[in-house]
């Protein structure tokens, strides 16, 4: 194999910069969380980590190794990514640092590459001797720290954003979660769908790997098989929401419209409209941001919802309608209403600044 010169040399500045300154027949629940109901996956189980492929892009590779490297070798490690991590914080280090740029470039080639691959990598935390745990990392990277960067609000959901697709909402069904009475967060919109197109997350998830747990049900649990049944035709993924999320991502989980017929403000339930509708609805398109979201563990394979993101207006599904996708609050500056085409150029010139950066 021809070793690109340039690459792995960024890619060591990254990492030493930072130190230095089949199908699942069910019969039961999740075995780790026996008693949460719902729309869930797995993970593939892998006894090693990180996790490569000989076909894998250079760059990823070595990415990974590279990072794992000196998170399992350096005892320092810990003490300099942090120190680094708080001069950043705190304006001693410019937003404009190669390392952190070249840090975002490389994270989100292997993110883009294979979030789920991402995700088990992360998630494995200290494991297999690493002396940062890796999620934290992360975390410290795709928050506090981009926000400083220019468009740093815009820049941290797709950081944050595990996948970015375009889809086409073929059905969707309510599951009623939570059946404690007078639970806020009581029920979930299921949506099976189409992705016309990926902005971001090349390796969607296992559809194989999904299924429905729910106790109510009189065999005890809805198979993937029984979901092969359900879904229409060109399903190639599924994720759900709680219909009580809030829109606009602070943290109320309901907001008020006023009724003139009765003069009362009225509260509506963040992702259903007022006469109970659900937010998301079949034969629609949309923009999705979606990430998993940890369940449990067992045998150390990872049990995860794919949820849409939130903070956003929308909560991270944004309607098309008119081919337009709709940005009710502006969030991301283009406008409340912009062509979808006009909308993935202007997304896809924020993402090539991570991806080629230093080019």
């Amino acid at each position: 194999m021809k070793i690109n010169k340039n690459v792995c040399k960024n890619l060591i500045v990254v990492v030493i910069s930072i130190i230095v300154t089949s199908q699942v027949a069910m019969s039961e629940g999740v075995p780790c969380a026996p008693n949460v109901e719902g729309l869930h996956y797995t993970t593939p189980h892998y006894n090693y980590s990180p996790v490569l492929f000989s076909n894998m892009p250079y760059d990823v590779m070595i990415s990974y190794i590279l990072i794992d490297s000196i998170l399992r070798h350096s005892e320092e490690a810990p003490v300099m990514v942090n120190s680094f991590l708080e001069r950043f914080m705190n304006g001693e280090i410019s937003f404009d640092n190669d390392t952190l740029n070249y840090a975002y470039k490389y994270l989100y080639k292997i993110m883009d590459y294979d979030p789920l691959l991402f995700w088990d990598y992360i998630m494995k935390g200290t494991a297999y001797g690493r002396n940062i745990h890796t999620f934290h990392l992360y975390d410290d990277l795709s928050t506090g720290c981009v926000e400083k960067l220019p468009r740093g609000w815009q820049k941290q959901l797709l950081l944050r954003s595990f996948y970015i697709l375009h889809i086409y909402v073929n059905e969707t069904n309510l599951f009623v979660k939570n059946k404690t009475a007078n639970n806020p967060l009581k029920d979930f919109t299921i949506v099976y769908s189409q992705v016309l197109d990926t902005i971001k997350g090349k390796v969607l998830p296992n559809m194989n790997t999904a299924y429905i747990y729910d106790k109510s049900d009189t065999n005890n649990i809805d198979t993937t098989a029984s979901i092969e049944k359900t879904i229409p035709n060109n399903t190639n993924l599924i994720f759900d929401y709680c219909n009580q999320w809030n829109l606009n991502g602070d943290g109320e989980l309901y907001y008020y419209e006023f009724d003139e017929e009765t003069g009362e403000s009225i509260p509506i339930g963040a992702l259903q409209d007022k006469d109970g509708n659900t937010w998301v609805k079949p034969n629609r398109e949309y923009i999705v941001f979606l990430s998993p979201n940890y369940e449990c563990t067992y045998n150390r394979q990872f049990y995860y919802a794919l949820w849409p993101i939130g903070g956003v207006y929308y909560h991270g599904m944004f309607p098309v309608e008119d081919g337009n996708v709709l940005d009710k609050k502006n969030e991301w500056g283009w406008g409340t209403s912009v062509p979808i085409e006009t909308f993935k150029q202007n997304m896809n010139s924020l993402i090539n600044e991570f991806k080629n950066y230093g080019e």
